[in-house]
């Protein structure tokens, strides 16, 4: 199974780096813990796509994003100018492992399993008015420690860093199939104070359904800057605050803009995989919190020709009742490249 992963992720993102000749922008997420010198619970994770947001110079991303406009309801939308994108997930991943995880010896019922996320995927996205943002995103792969390559890529990232590796010892989830389908939709409500400065909030709200991942969420991030009308806020690999990788250039807008931003999401779960277990089988799991929250703040900088870089600081509350602490942290790093 993880030799087939890993020639299908091989062909997947050949297929896709190829094709992404024709997107209009490349964006790439990396997120890890060790800043915050833990190697527990969310600990990892990338995520590689590119954006098509004019479709005139790629006629299949136009065709795809009507294909699936159903999917994304706008209704209630203000009026004005129309901004739409069609973004193709290349490949990534999320990895999760339990606390102190070179131990050896894990406690079912207690200790989290070992487990990951290797996914791709689209999503699409249309802005109205630049005042409302709706998203709709699919997410298919594979879930487990062996299917998702999460073992080889969390051994390899610590030899690197002259860590012990991780002592699995077959303390992680089965192999199986994942899906999982989002929407979301966020407002933005600004004030100019001029010179292309401001300050803005953006209050959201979605719903995540999937057997990886099943969640209704509500937040909101304010934010203060310059030429704030070009984005909608950072982007995290889900679960967590996103702004759909949405770059709207804004002609009456100075051309390098920046914000300093701090926020919150709060989400309401019904599943999660990593900590319920398997899907079609019983096994590991622990006990999980329904009601869990992140709390974000950072910085980004970019331009109307469509570069960005964005680091954002997570504090997520306990997932699970058993967790050894009330919060984790992580580090979140977003480059954005206009071709």
């Amino acid at each position: 199974m993880r030799r087939w992963t890993a020639k299908l992720a091989t062909v997947v993102i050949a297929t896709l780096l190829s094709h992404g000749a024709l997107a209009q922008r490349a964006v790439l997420i990396g997120e890890n813990d060790t800043v915050a010198d833990t190697d527990r619970d969310y600990t990892s994770g990338f995520r590689l796509s590119f954006v098509f947001d004019n479709f005139s110079r790629d006629l299949l991303a136009g065709q795809a994003f009507d294909l699936v406009r159903p999917a994304l309801i706008t209704y209630g939308s203000p009026s004005g100018s129309v901004r739409q994108q069609f973004e193709w997930i290349a490949l990534a991943q999320n990895i999760y492992t339990p606390d102190r995880d070179t131990r050896g010896t894990y406690t079912p019922g207690v200790d989290r399993p070992f487990g990951g996320w290797l996914y791709t995927g689209f999503s699409v996205a249309q802005e109205t008015g630049r005042r409302q943002l709706d998203s709709f995103e699919l997410q298919v792969g594979a879930v487990g420690g062996n299917a998702s390559l999460a073992q080889a890529v969390q051994s390899s990232f610590h030899s690197v860093l002259g860590q012990a590796s991780p002592v699995i010892n077959g303390y992680e989830l089965r192999n199986e199939p994942g899906i999982l389908l989002a929407w979301d939709r966020r407002w933005k409500f600004g004030t100019a104070f001029g010179n292309g400065f401001g300050v803005d909030i953006i209050p959201s709200l979605g719903l995540t359904a999937g057997n990886v991942f099943t969640y209704g969420e509500a937040g909101a991030i304010v934010r203060f800057g310059r030429a704030l009308s070009t984005t909608w806020g950072p982007t995290v690999i889900r679960p967590g605050v996103s702004g759909a990788n949405f770059v709207s250039p804004d002609p009456d807008a100075p051309f390098w803009g920046f914000s300093l931003f701090g926020g919150a999401q709060a989400r309401g779960v019904a599943r999660n995989i990593f900590l319920d277990g398997n899907t079609f089988s019983s096994g590991l799991h622990v006990s999980r919190d329904a009601f869990v929250y992140d709390l974000v703040a950072g910085a980004e900088v970019f331009n109307q020709a469509g570069f960005l870089a964005s680091l954002s600081w997570v504090r997520r509350s306990r997932e699970y009742t058993t967790q050894t602490r009330a919060y984790s942290d992580y580090a979140s790093l977003a480059l954005a490249y206009r071709f």
